[in-house]
């Protein structure tokens, strides 16, 4: 770790995790994510280059403020040096329970559960990375919903000291039962907020998939604006399609400039694919909803 990163990190040793400065944000005389006064990631896996090093280069490259990467693989230690000489941070990665049978919903899986997160904190401190998804599982066949809910409140008031203690955060992610996960417990904003206000932690918040949410219910500016202090990070994808901003029914132009006047100020991951199979044209289809 270069000498900057280390005093960085040893000031934020209270909340296990190093923030560091912004670098390196330009491609040439074009407007970047830099210049949109909001912090976006995009998946590590979009970008060229054999070495996750590499590719880094070009995250930096865009203005992105991070990269997203739910199951990073590669040593740690050098790419969070990397990440870290070129301003950028890791904005989310994977960290309890599975769209599957069982887990938070299941009061015999909680262990199972408390374990994973554990690791994956471990892994979290090594790459910089302070949020971390959660997963409900899917419904229970023959137990009301009632019950689910207080299992998966149960389970999450049993995670909470352990993400204090860390300052990590857990965003619980809603997902769409129509399309993508039929079965999947959380799946609207009023549900999610009821059960992070019944855990009264912090440190668990909701990950707001505009994608599945506008599926689910719709409302989706209305639901970020009433619910922004519980939203600790958002997915980006249009609808239909799950490709880029300005490819389906979603005005992003409106529901970013909702996103930046809410005062929020984490990260906003696009998690969408790429209607015309470049990444490039992603980007830059996305900044023309920003600037």
């Amino acid at each position: 770790m270069n000498r900057r990163c280390f005093l960085h990190s040893a000031a934020s040793a209270a909340a296990s995790v190093s923030l560091c400065p912004a670098t390196f944000s330009d491609i040439g005389n074009s407007p970047t994510f830099a210049d949109s006064g909001m912090r976006f990631s995009a998946p590590l896996e979009w970008f060229p280059g054999l070495r996750p090093e590499d590719k880094l280069e070009h995250v930096a490259r865009w203005g992105l403020a991070a990269y997203e990467w739910l199951w990073p693989i590669g040593d740690a230690d050098k790419i969070r040096e990397k990440a870290c000489a070129l301003g950028l941070e890791i904005s989310c990665m994977a960290g309890t329970g599975a769209i599957a049978e069982g887990w938070m919903v299941a009061p015999e899986d909680h262990d199972k559960v408390f374990e994973m997160l554990r690791q994956r904190i471990a892994m979290a401190k090594q790459l910089n990375c302070r949020r971390l998804i959660g997963l409900t599982g899917n419904s229970l066949k023959g137990t009301s919903a009632e019950a689910q809910t207080e299992s998966v409140i149960t389970c999450l008031k049993r995670l909470a000291p352990l993400l204090e203690d860390s300052g990590m955060i857990l965003v619980m992610e809603a997902l769409n039962p129509l399309v993508d996960h039929k079965g999947f417990f959380i799946t609207r904003t009023d549900q999610t907020i009821e059960i992070l206000q019944a855990v009264g932690s912090p440190n668990v918040k909701m990950l707001f998939d505009i994608y599945h949410q506008q599926i689910t219910e719709g409302n989706v500016i209305r639901n970020i604006r009433e619910n922004i202090a519980h939203i600790g990070h958002f997915h980006v994808a249009d609808n239909p399609g799950r490709n880029e901003p300005g490819t389906g029914e979603l005005n992003y132009t409106n529901i970013f400039r909702a996103i930046r006047e809410s005062g929020y100020t984490d990260f906003i991951a696009l998690e969408c694919g790429h209607s015309t199979g470049n990444y490039e044209n992603t980007l830059q289809a996305t900044l023309k909803c920003l600037l």
